[in-house]
């Protein structure tokens, strides 16, 4: 088996993914999230590709992997389903979690006694978590965001498309 091999989407894979609703985005679209839209429902829901969902968390997996602290990755979530997710990955792998509010300034302001210099940021909602992407793009950190198809990419350096409004697609981290 070759090492590209493993990488590819397994039929068990694709199935977890379909399990979790992850290719079922919102009734808008970004004008940035349009390449990641297979296709629309009659019901007004777009489709996200999985094929590209697939790609896009593989290279999100090589950016984290390519930090060689994990402890200089940070895992962000402002949303109520997404902090026991942020919460877990941080405990598998080491990364810092940041679990409910983001202080302002963690980031910037030097003075402040929270203030943190990551060298990746890994947020679940770009909507709800604009603060620490804001942050991020004034000292260039790398944002990988998981971004439904109504998010804003401004300031994400990798989006993964996927539907990060329902609560089973939090698990699937």
């Amino acid at each position: 088996m070759a090492s590209s091999d493993i990488l590819n989407l397994r039929t068990d894979d694709g199935m977890k993914l379909l399990v979790c609703n992850t290719h079922l985005g919102a009734q808008n679209v970004d004008f940035q999230m349009e390449s990641y839209v297979y296709k629309r429902r009659p019901d007004g829901i777009h489709i996200i590709n999985m094929r590209k969902t697939w790609e896009k968390l593989v290279l999100a997996a090589r950016a984290i992997a390519a930090i060689e602290d994990p402890a200089e990755v940070f895992v962000i979530s402002s949303r109520p389903y997404g902090q026991r997710a942020v919460l877990k990955f941080a405990v598998h792998t080491g990364a810092t979690p940041i679990a409910g509010r983001f202080t302002p300034g963690t980031f910037t302001n030097q003075i402040q006694k929270a203030f943190r210099e990551p060298r990746l940021l890994v947020v679940s909602d770009p909507r709800t978590d604009h603060q620490p992407i804001m942050e991020a793009s004034y000292v260039n950190i790398p944002v990988i965001a998981f971004a439904n198809t109504d998010s804003p990419l401004r300031f994400v350096d990798i989006a993964v498309p996927c539907n990060n409004k329902v609560h089973m697609r939090q698990k699937l981290r």
